[in-house]
């Protein structure tokens, strides 16, 4: 009896133990604990090509299609983006990253860049991972915007308010610029997280790294190929075997691998009028090229007019009344009246009876003769007045300062061919550099700063009157310093006054800080002679 009753409890036993076994094996089976891998046996990485420059709105339209085909096939586990692209326009960049952010919560996301520029390196920091090519260009992180210009408004087409048609104030414009880039700025601080080995600063001064810097300053994670980039996909998404396949190819006919053709800023005004923000890399020549001056004055036909302050237009000047309607208005104001002459033999003609003369950024050089007939008028006591500029609204690409300075260099006054900028003390943009460092002179009272816009740097036998920060950079050089932009040589009665800005003088940018303030010393020191 005892020996039935142990055979039942051994039997039990054996029960319970057996029943426990296929509890652990089950529990093992269905459950796995949070940091486990387990393997997907089957499933789709697809890859979205980001080509060319992104500039038209079917462009990102299939880019999100693509994103949107991404996050409903559930055979889709991961995507790898395909970047050869140096950007676009602001607006269609940021459709794309935003909805990329979307489907990242869902599924893993690889880079693979063969070139990611500007807009093209806004998209890449949207991934979990970023391989680049040995030799890819990465980065050029900043902005590109067309501003607005002003309006002279018609009686037949109305506009309910001032900026109606422009946009954006031109004077406000920049600060626009600023907040923008500070999207752009957030969004790899963002997506490169700690990985990102240089400060943002550096990031935001639109360099381009090489593939392999790239990945030792952190704006990528490791040198590789596009196959490199599907085979890590598919092990973040714990895929055994898989298909690759197109999701760009799904919503569109046609959208194969393009030659990239760089528009020009004339193209772009074209295609997006301005107000417009591109995050887009723009090679050199091309900005270059799109740049027209703005400004030039050669074929006004303007003779033969006199006045007490003489404006020369004879040597190609990039000059016109609209940017010096406030210094004419305040002319006026002292009794006096502003000339223009496209003629020097007028011009010479004229000296003798002229206070002052203007001579603002000749695109045609001045002969010793022509110095010697300004000089012999200096002495005398006129005033002269040289006005640079480092823009290229302005200035001749091809002669930069050269003709300018043929003639201010008789006074020991030197124009630099660079421009400064300052990323740290600025004006809303990092071109429009603040002037506080103001020495004691005609032009100095009650001026406490300044704002110039692209200016450049003025070099002087003396000391200049009124120069920038340490922190001020010269494009040429590259080295930080003090910069003077305004040089004053003046001997008993004899006056000349270089500017390495121009803008300044202009509405709305003259009334800038105490500009309007410098705008007015200047008329009173001819209105005094």
């Amino acid at each position: 009896m005892t020996e039935g009753r142990n055979w039942n409890r051994v039997q039990t036993t054996m029960a319970v133990i057996i029943i426990f076994m296929i509890l652990g094996f089950a529990g093992l089976y269905f459950w796995e604990p949070d940091d486990a891998v387990s393997f997907t046996k089957h499933g789709t990485v697809g890859i979205i090509e980001v080509y060319g420059v992104v500039d038209e709105s079917y462009q990102a339209y299939i880019l999100s299609s693509a994103v949107e085909e991404a996050l409903n096939d559930n055979d889709v586990k991961a995507v790898v983006l395909e970047i050869d692209s140096p950007g676009g326009s602001a607006y269609l960049i940021e459709q794309v990253y935003l909805d990329l952010l979307e489907l990242k919560t869902e599924k893993p996301i690889v880079a693979s860049i063969s070139m990611a520029l500007s807009g093209g390196y806004y998209i890449a920091v949207a991934a979990d991972h970023v391989y680049t090519l040995p030799s890819a260009m990465v980065g050029n992180v900043g902005v590109i915007g067309t501003g607005p210009g002003w309006i002279v408004p018609s009686e037949t087409t109305l506009e309910t308010g001032p900026n109606k048609i422009t946009g954006f104030s031109p004077e406000k414009f920049p600060f626009d610029l600023t907040t923008v880039l500070q999207s752009f700025s957030d969004a790899v601080e963002t997506g490169r997280g700690d990985a990102l080995n240089i400060p943002m600063s550096t990031v935001t001064k639109g360099s381009i790294w090489m593939g392999v810097d790239a990945v030792e300053d952190g704006l990528a994670d490791e040198v590789g190929s596009l196959q490199t980039a599907i085979k890590y996909a598919a092990e973040l998404a714990n895929l055994e075997d898989y298909d690759v396949e197109s999701l760009v190819a799904r919503v569109a006919e046609s959208y194969e691998a393009i030659e990239i053709t760089y528009p020009s800023i004339a193209e772009l005004n074209e295609k997006n009028p301005p107000p417009a923000i591109y995050y887009l890399y723009l090679p050199e020549q091309i900005y270059a090229q799109s740049e027209t001056p703005a400004n030039q004055t050669e074929s006004m036909n303007v003779t033969s007019i006199r006045g007490d302050v003489l404006v020369d237009m004879s040597h190609g000047n990039a000059i016109s009344p609209w940017i010096l309607d406030a210094f004419a208005r305040l002319v006026t104001e002292e009794g006096m009246v502003v000339g223009y002459s496209d003629s020097w033999s007028n011009i010479e003609d004229a000296l003798n009876e002229t206070k002052a003369l203007v001579i603002a950024c000749p695109t045609q050089y001045y002969s010793n003769e022509e110095y010697e007939k300004i000089n012999s008028w200096v002495i005398r006591g006129g005033t002269l007045i040289l006005l640079g500029d480092a823009s290229a609204d302005f200035l001749s690409v091809y002669t930069l300062q050269a003709p300018l300075n043929s003639l201010s260099e008789h006074w020991g006054i030197h124009y630099g061919n660079g421009y400064l900028y300052n990323l740290e003390e600025n004006y809303g943009y990092y071109r429009n550099i603040i002037v506080d460092d103001i020495r004691d002179s005609f032009l100095s009272e009650g001026v406490d700063e300044l704002v110039f816009y692209t200016a450049g740097p003025v070099y002087s036998a003396s000391r200049g009157y009124m120069t920038t920060s340490t922190h001020t950079y010269d494009s040429v050089t590259e080295r930080p310093g003090e910069y003077d932009v305004v040089a004053i040589y003046k001997l008993g009665d004899q006056k000349v006054i270089a500017f390495g800005d121009m803008t300044w003088l202009m509405e709305p940018y003259v009334n800038a800080a105490d500009n309007y303030r410098l705008l007015e010393n200047l008329v009173e020191a001819i209105a005094s002679d």
